[in-house]
């Protein structure tokens, strides 16, 4: 990306999130809602049950949902970003990839914050800082590619296919279930378990509880960081070979 297409990235991602925040610190709590609703709502429900199979099992909960949270924001929003910003893509010379990145970034930030209130939370769950912690920033930096990727692809095919969002939003609900984030892969099957460990939300949220609350971390920043590649590398080449049609589309 060209030094000035990376300035308009950057000024579009302010835009973008003060949109999301209403450039207020009562905006940023609002976003936090949603996640300790879930969090105080599945704690209620399962934490008789779950709690016996996974110890610390409100840690546990707090950073599945916390994650959860940033790639369905992140992939929801940056969805219909190009009809979004359709008028400013008409009149000025901008890469297709910037209102998605924008999109994903702008929940980005917001993303970081939550991280940091989830440590807060954390350490007074019990939790004692160690020097693993520090492998949250490349696991969610490998987060962050996948949730671009996702999000290139996804308003790419918005374009074309605009009940795409509400597949997108049953797919999420799918999703949600077969992505540990309430549950330990440990109450499933081997074979389902196995099945479910495939998924690239499965080795992000698996690894950054690996990190925060051990054991020791093995194997999860790679998997991280190579379906995070995988994923933006089609989604810009997705756009750049789309570009005129979805161009004549906008």
């Amino acid at each position: 990306m060209r030094k000035e297409d990376l300035a308009k990235l950057l000024a579009l991602t302010r835009a973008e999130w003060r949109l999301r925040q209403q450039s207020t610190f009562l905006g940023f709590l609002w976003t936090l809602l949603n996640p300790a609703l879930m969090f105080a709502v599945l704690y209620g429900l399962f934490v008789k049950w779950l709690g016996q199979a996974q110890a610390d099992y409100a840690s546990f909960l707090l950073i599945g949902i916390v994650q959860w949270n940033f790639f369905a924001s992140a992939t929801s929003y940056a969805l219909s970003s190009l009809l979004r910003r359709s008028a400013l893509l008409k009149n000025y010379p901008l890469p297709l990839e910037v209102p998605a990145l924008a999109a994903v970034l702008s929940v980005y930030f917001s993303h970081l914050l939550e991280l940091l209130s989830m440590c807060a939370i954390l350490v007074l769950m019990g939790a004692r800082p160690t020097p693993a912690w520090l492998w949250l920033l490349p696991i969610d930096l490998g987060f962050l590619l996948l949730a671009a990727g996702a999000g290139l692809l996804l308003s790419g095919l918005f374009a074309f296919y605009t009940d795409l969002e509400r597949i997108w939003g049953i797919l999420l609900t799918a999703g949600f279930f077969l992505t540990p984030v309430f549950y330990p892969l440990s109450v499933l099957t081997p074979e389902k378990a196995r099945l479910l460990a495939f998924s690239p939300l499965t080795s992000v949220i698996e690894a950054s509880r690996a990190a925060l609350l051990g054991p020791a971390l093995c194997g999860g920043v790679p998997p991280a960081w190579l379906w995070g590649a995988a994923a933006a590398a089609a989604g810009v080449i997705f756009l750049r070979l789309k570009r005129r049609a979805i161009g004549d589309i906008l």
